[in-house]
Order: structure tokens, then sequence, then C-alpha cells
């Protein structure tokens, strides 16, 4: 769960080396990006005022809880992220299994050129993180359009739904590669873990993915928005990763939205 009030600086501190930057200038966002480095392993990254919601739940609110999170990864875990915007959750979990291999997908320009900064600044990370910028989807497509908001603003909620957000003005077409071609092109034979938090899009690409190809992720982390009441909402994309194997936990962030967990269960 989320942590709330004064935990959220208490999770400040188990997760970035120096605090102070947020607690002393965070005043100055909108003067200059903020610098952080990581713990326990060091990873230097900026954070641009666009970005500053998107710092405060990974790093604060700790939404995807990554202590706990790890612990259930093997040591050199295969990763891939859909929705990676700028990087944060991987430069999270690549501070504490500095082994992990991650397939990160960003299909907006700005944060894509914010997470390649990151990993031109700290090169070990090149070795770990394969970032392309490209949506994903079940159905093969060529390409898609998304709807965002401008791009000096924040782009966290880009959609393939044109009123999946009011401030998405902005029409933008990108690349596509489907999850099927992720697993099968990079020959991975198992994933770890598989985290999804692409505005709607989860839908399509579990749906419309061999399930044979689904049931070889061990875990996964999904943002669940509630679209309709047909297919697209949360009981009955529960219900299908259940009849898939898998165990599942949610928990609501807001009215339309959980976070999902899903672990599979052993053969």
């Amino acid at each position: 769960m989320a942590a709330t009030g004064i935990s959220r600086y208490f999770r400040l501190w188990r997760h970035i080396a120096n605090p102070t930057e947020y607690v002393l200038r965070r005043g100055d966002r909108h003067k200059r990006d903020l610098v952080f480095t990581t713990r326990p392993l060091p990873v230097r990254f900026q954070v641009p005022a666009s970005l500053y919601q998107v710092f405060k739940e990974i790093f604060m609110a700790d939404v995807y809880e990554i202590d706990t999170l790890v612990r259930d990864l093997p040591m050199k875990p295969v990763v891939i992220d859909v929705g990676a915007n700028a990087g944060f959750f991987d430069i999270q979990l690549l501070s504490k299994i500095g082994q992990a291999t991650i397939y990160a997908y960003e299909p907006m320009p700005a944060n894509v050129q914010t997470f390649q900064q990151t990993l031109q600044q700290n090169a070990p990370l090149q070795q770990s993180v394969r970032l392309f910028q490209m949506a994903v989807t079940g159905k093969p497509l060529d390409q898609l359009d998304l709807y965002a908001e401008a791009a000096e603003k924040s782009q966290v909620v880009a959609s393939a739904f044109a009123g999946f957000n009011g401030n998405n003005t902005q029409r933008i077409t990108v690349p596509c590669v489907t999850l099927a071609d992720i697993i099968r092109n990079n020959g991975l034979e198992s994933v770890d873990l598989l985290k999804l938090d692409c505005e709607g899009s989860e839908y399509d690409i579990i749906y419309n993915t061999d399930p044979d190809l689904v049931r070889c992720i061990q875990k996964m982390v999904v943002e669940v928005h509630n679209l309709d009441k047909d297919r697209n909402n949360i009981d009955t994309f529960n219900a299908y990763l259940r009849s898939l194997g898998f165990d599942t936990t949610y928990s609501p962030i807001n009215s339309f939205c959980y976070a999902l967990e899903a672990v599979r269960r052993p053969l």
C-alpha cells in the first residue's frame, strides 16, 4: 500500500541518498531540475518539474513497495517495463538489485529523452536497460495514435483513448511492438516481472497476447483502469488472470484505477 503522511519521508530517506535536495530545494523545481542519487546502489538522475509528482509516487509514496517487490525476484531478474515514463521505476529497481535486465518501452519523446539522459550519466545502467521509444500492444500494429498533454507539461497519462484525460489535447503517432514479439524476439523463456502502466492499454496487451506467453510471466504489477462494464474493468481483468493460473490481489488507487499484483501459481 502506498505510503502517506510522515511515512513518505521515511521512504524518501530509505531510497534517496540526498533527501535534503527534496526537503530544502523542492521550491526551486521550476527554476532548475532537482537532482537525486539513490541508495543503496547509487544512480544519479534529474527530475524536471513536469515529473515532480511521478518522483513522489515512486520514491516517497513508494507505490510499488520496492523493497518487498525485489525480495520476491531472483538475483538476476528479467523485467519488461511497459509505460516506463522517464525510468524512475527502473532506476529504483536497479538501486536495489543491480543485476537486472530491463526491457523498457516508452512512446513519449520527452520522457525517453529524460530516461536516456539518466542512462548516459550512469554508464553501468546501459548494460542493464534496453530502452525503446515504442508503444506496446497486444494486437499487431505498425503504429498507434496516442493522446497526451503538451510536451512541456506532464505526459504521464498519455493514452490510446482520446477521452482518457481531458488535458490530453495533443495527438502523436508512435511505432508499436507487441508483447508477444518482445518475448519471442528476445528469446525470453521466462519473464520474472512485467510492469504495465499504460493508461488503458493493459487490456489490449493482456487479452490479445497468446495465453501461453502470458503464462511465462512469473509476476505482474499492473495499473488497471475501469473503462467499461464489459471486459475493460478490474473485475473481468482480474478473473481472466486468475483463469490463466495467477494468484491476484488489488487495491484502489482512486475511483477508477487499481493497483493489481499477479503471481504465477507453481506448476
